[in-house]
């Protein structure tokens, strides 16, 4: 049967240990996410390297949307911007990614992977220089071709957005 010094011991060192582990997470600060005097950003329309027509534009306005949504950088026009996202689609992809078999000769595509990939850097228009260049952001998401599947191709493509825009995010804001 331990003793009462054993017991005050223990449960002084337990509450040593929550203080310690509360103490450390009672302090948090967004200052750090951004880089120095970057406050406001410009984001002109992507480049498109790709066959897939205007597919530019929905994701420029997606990165748009995601940094309005995030909060941290100001969008602005390139005149007012301390500094610009340059980018470009260097792929689009549409790919079979699981099969189905009806019979001993027919296979078939059942569910569809779409990849985009991006090239992106960021210029710092007050220091002329790159804050960093040419990262590649690779976004996917999944289909099928049955309409009746409830993951369909307008679906992929807003997760495959998403996938993009948090990998713009990461770069441009909370990486600094």
């Amino acid at each position: 049967m331990p003793g009462v010094k054993s017991i005050i011991l223990e449960m002084s060192i337990c509450l040593i240990f929550i203080f310690v582990s509360l103490s450390s997470c009672g302090y948090y600060s967004t200052t750090s996410r951004t880089a120095g005097d970057i406050k406001a950003i410009s984001v002109p329309y992507l480049g498109n390297e790709t066959p897939e027509p205007n597919i530019e534009i929905d994701i420029t306005q997606r990165i748009i949307d995601g940094i309005i949504e995030d909060n941290t950088l100001k969008v602005v026009s390139d005149e007012d911007a301390d500094a610009v996202l340059e980018g470009t689609i260097v792929e689009y992809r549409n790919d079979p990614f699981t099969f189905s078999k009806s019979s001993a000769e027919d296979i078939q595509a059942e569910q569809y992977r779409l990849i985009i990939r991006l090239r992106v850097s960021l210029f710092d228009k007050k220091k002329n220089e790159y804050v960093w260049k040419n990262k590649t952001i690779k976004g996917h998401g999944d289909y099928y071709l049955e309409s009746s599947q409830e993951q369909n191709y307008e679906k992929a493509l807003e997760f495959l957005y998403v996938d993009l825009v948090n990998g713009i995010l990461s770069n441009t804001v909370q990486d600094w």
